[in-house]
């Protein structure tokens, strides 16, 4: 991979015959477009794939959550990258082909120095509702305000789709109701969510809050 300064057009993205041309990090960036293999995956390959795939789709999901997250996090490196590698490292549990996800330890934002309140807690209602509620901590030393922004994603782990929270949620909005679609019901759903500051340049760790199996 290598660097290119743009001409008068200005930079491109895309494909121009065998060279691949993207901006990464802010610097525009070129390779050669990778040569398609006729050989049969190996089972190291196949392995290696399951596993990157896991880690890709729930980032994918979560895009936003970890843009905010993991913002500001040392090194060349962009939040999906710092999310995935972790996920790869340390929240891929069982054996290929039947990898599985340890939902309960994965966390979409770094260790920071808002605190995340007490009281966190999930619960199903009808109608494909969930109600998330939680309470403001207020004691000395730890950093919390109703102005704090609230992020969260509710992933069905049956079908691989997710819901998040809408822009403008805050601390102070608990409890809070999200709808699902009715082609959630009867299938599990992972809960987590994370506080930030409002200009994003604090954040909370995040809390897993169950999973829990959506009523008619």
């Amino acid at each position: 991979m290598g660097t290119y300064k743009p001409g008068v057009f200005g930079p491109f993205n895309g494909r121009v015959g065998d060279v691949v041309a993207a901006r990464w990090k802010d610097v525009n960036v070129v390779k050669n477009r990778p040569a398609k293999s006729s050989k049969p995956a190996s089972i190291l390959q196949k392995d290696q794939r399951s596993r990157f795939g896991l880690g890709t789709t729930l980032a994918g999901h979560a895009a936003d959550m970890i843009n905010v997250g993991f913002r500001g996090m040392p090194g060349n490196v962009t939040p999906a990258n710092i999310f995935t590698k972790q996920v790869l490292n340390n929240y891929i549990t069982g054996a290929y082909p039947d990898y599985v996800l340890d939902y309960p330890n994965i966390s979409f934002s770094r260790d920071g120095n808002l605190g995340l309140g007490t009281k966190l807690s999930v619960q199903v209602l009808p109608e494909q509702t969930l109600e998330l509620t939680w309470v403001m901590d207020t004691k000395p030393g730890k950093v919390t305000d109703a102005t704090d922004k609230v992020h969260i994603l509710l992933y069905n782990s049956d079908k691989h789709k997710s819901v998040k929270s809408a822009d403008g949620l805050t601390r102070g909005d608990s409890p809070v109701t999200l709808y699902v679609p009715g082609s959630f019901v009867g299938d599990q759903v992972h809960c987590w969510l994370f506080f930030s500051s409002v200009k994003n340049k604090e954040v909370s760790p995040t809390a897993y809050l169950g999973v829990v199996t959506i009523l008619i």
